[in-house]
This record gives structure tokens, C-alpha cells and sequence, in this order.
């Protein structure tokens, strides 16, 4: 029998008595509060002018426009510069997944409303429909002034907190195809922008592994916050592998420290010379056959895009892998980065393994990992 020692001497009195059930009392009222907060189609905050907070994932976005234009032109246009294809993957994966909504889709589930991203797209030619009344109202009567033929407006928490919203209005259809295509790189910059922080929390969703982070640092001269799962692989030949195992995906860190020497290293030819000698210690492991990762731009090229990280002048290369003497590949991301007395470069690589499964969200938490070094 359990017995409950501390109340059998406990004096019966009445302050007493209040005394021993406060802290239910308490404990009770939160639980009311919260239940009658979560109860109905509107919660609390709502109901006293507040907004909820906007819900889904990183690299989504939901599109508002005229279902007949979507299905006839509008669609095409959109995924061009939106639905482009991430680079650089061995299967073709889009930068955003998009979903089309048209007016009387968003108005009949409230929850439509209530996304983190969204484009919304009009032109003079629909006035007079519910979807053009609604940008109207938004950005006001008056759209399009002093003869400019389109405009591109930017709104946070429209319908949600957390919310990004962008408005592409036109004198006609052609006019807003322009937009797409002269505004579209730099919409893409600010949706990347805005999910950045949701990418962020995926990669360090375990934390940071700190004792290899000061290892990383022992090795290159450079602190990298890298994430709690990942281990060391191997230590050998002047590289750094670390690792970390999913259950269908792979992913890994590879470092090294090297002379500089000159401006040929940033070069195709150079960096090609310097990666596949770091990435030399990776092998599949067949015990009868020699093997070893090294670049594979047959099909696909390597892209290279002067950066800076840690305050300092750096390459960054995308490109594809393959294992010499096996049928393993994948994608890699590399930054190349010069050291403050340019005595040094830092190679830092992150790759991907997974056949048949998407690597977008992999490689973009190992582009966070690599762009986080600091001198």
C-alpha cells in the first residue's frame, strides 16, 4: 500500500486545507485555459485581433491565381523561375514545391490562409473578380500608376504571423510574364531568406556536436558548427571524414588544410586536383576492387561561385561524385576558402548518398554547415 507520510500529521484546518489543494487549483485553471483556447474554429489570439502563427515547411510555395490562366500559360511561366530545377542533383529536383490555389480554393479551407509562403498574381484584365477585388484591398485601388505596365509588392503576416506574401500585378498577361522573368531571381532570394531560420533549426535540430567542432577547428584553422549527429569516420592523410548515418541517406563532412599556392587552385583543373586528392580517402570498402570518390562532370558540369565565409574570400563548387571502380554517386558542395594571411586554403565538402531518394533538404542543411565557418 502506498501511503503519503507528510499529510497523516498535517493539522486539519481550513488554511490548511487551501493550502494543500492551490497548487491543483492552479494546475486545473491552466488546463481550462488552455482547453477553452483551443477549442473552436478560432483560437484566442483571434478572437482579440491577433493572428495565428503560419505553419508548413521550408521550400514551398503556394500560388493565388486565376485557375484558368494557371492551366493556360501562368503555370509554365511560374515553374520556369520558381520550379527550376536546385542545383545540383543527379535527378532533377525543384528549388520550390508549388501549389496552385485559386480564389474560391483559398476562401473554402481557412487553414489555406494560413501558409507561410505564398505569390499572388493579377492583371487589369480580371477586374472585377473576387481574386482581384482581394489584391485591391491589399495593396489599394490604385495599382498601377504613371503608365508602369507592372508592379511587385512584398507583405508579411497577411492572414498569419510569420507570413511572407508577394503580389505580381499587370496591365495584361504579357505584363506580368515580364515580371516573373526580370523579378523572379530576386523573389527566389527572399523566399530563401525567409526559410532560412526553418533550415536552420532542421541542421542543428540535435544540437551541436562541439568536441568536433573544436576538432574541425584543431584540423583547418576554421570553427564549423557541426550538428550532434554527426562522428568521426576517419582521421588520415591530413583529412577529416565525419559522418552521419540515416536510414536511407548518408551524409558527410570531409576537411583539409593546404598551401596556397595560387589563383589556379580556384580554377576548374585546380580545384579538380585538390578535391580529388582529399576525397581520396572515401572508398566503398569492396575488399577485392580498389575504389575512391572523385568528380564525375561528364554529364553534368561543376558550378563555381565566388562567396565569402568567415569574413574571407572563398569558392563555393557544386557538382556530382562518383566512386572509381563502383556505381555509388551523388552530389557534393564544396568551399574552397582563402585564409587571412593567404598562406592557406581551407577545402571543405559535404556529399550526399541516397539512391533514389531526394537530397534537396540534405544538401542545402550541408551548404548551412559549410557556410557557418568562421576564422
Amino acid at each position: 500500500m502506498v501511503s503519503f507520510p507528510h499529510l497523516l500529521h498535517m493539522p486539519i484546518t481550513l488554511p490548511a486545507i487551501i493550502r494543500s489543494v492551490r497548487p491543483f487549483l492552479f494546475g486545473l485553471l491552466l488546463f481550462l485555459t488552455g482547453l477553452l483556447a483551443s477549442c473552436g474554429d478560432d483560437n484566442v489570439s483571434r478572437r482579440y485581433g491577433g493572428l495565428p502563427s503560419a505553419f508548413g515547411k521550408a521550400n514551398k510555395l503556394t500560388v493565388i491565381a486565376d485557375s484558368t490562366w494557371w492551366a493556360n500559360g501562368l503555370g509554365d511561366s511560374v515553374d520556369f523561375t520558381m520550379g527550376a530545377p536546385f542545383l545540383i542533383l543527379p535527378a532533377p529536383e525543384p528549388l520550390y514545391d508549388l501549389t496552385h490555389f485559386s480564389y474560391k480554393d483559398l476562401e473554402a479551407n481557412a487553414a489555406r490562409r494560413e501558409l507561410r509562403t505564398y505569390l499572388v498574381i493579377g492583371h487589369a484584365g480580371l477586374q472585377g473578380t473576387p481574386l482581384d477585388d482581394m489584391i485591391r484591398q491589399d495593396l489599394g485601388d490604385t495599382l498601377l500608376s504613371g503608365g508602369q505596365p507592372w508592379l511587385v509588392r512584398q507583405v508579411r503576416n497577411r492572414w498569419a504571423l510569420g507570413q511572407l506574401l508577394f503580389y505580381i500585378y499587370g496591365q495584361d498577361e504579357a505584363a506580368v510574364y515580364q515580371a516573373i522573368a526580370d523579378r523572379g531571381p530576386a523573389l527566389l532570394s527572399r523566399i530563401r531568406e525567409h526559410d532560412q531560420p526553418i533550415l536552420e533549426s532542421q541542421t542543428y535540430a540535435a544540437k551541436e556536436n562541439l568536441p568536433l567542432t573544436r576538432q574541425v577547428r584543431e584540423r583547418t584553422g576554421l570553427s564549423f558548427r557541426i550538428p550532434g549527429e554527426f562522428v568521426t569516420a576517419l582521421d588520415q592523410d591530413s583529412t577529416l571524414w565525419l559522418r552521419k548515418e540515416l536510414k536511407d541517406i548518408s551524409l558527410s563532412l570531409l576537411f583539409r588544410r593546404i598551401p596556397y599556392q595560387s589563383q589556379d587552385q580556384f580554377e576548374k583543373e585546380g580545384f579538380r586536383r585538390l578535391h580529388d586528392r582529399m576525397t581520396a580517402i572515401v572508398s566503398s570498402g569492396l575488399p577485392e576492387i580498389p575504389t575512391r570518390m572523385v568528380i564525375d562532370d561528364h554529364y553534368l558540369p561543376m558550378f563555381f561561385s565566388p562567396v565569402t565565409i568567415g569574413g574571407q574570400y572563398a569558392m563555393e563548387v557544386r557538382g556530382l561524385w562518383r566512386m572509381h571502380n563502383d556505381v555509388m554517386g551523388g552530389p557534393f558542395i564544396s568551399c574552397l576558402i582563402l585564409s587571412p594571411d593567404e598562406r592557406h586554403l581551407v577545402l571543405a565538402t559535404g556529399f550526399v548518398y541516397g539512391p533514389g531518394k531526394s537530397k534537396r533538404e540534405w544538401m542545402q542543411q550541408l551548404e548551412i554547415i559549410l557556410r557557418s565557418g568562421k576564422f
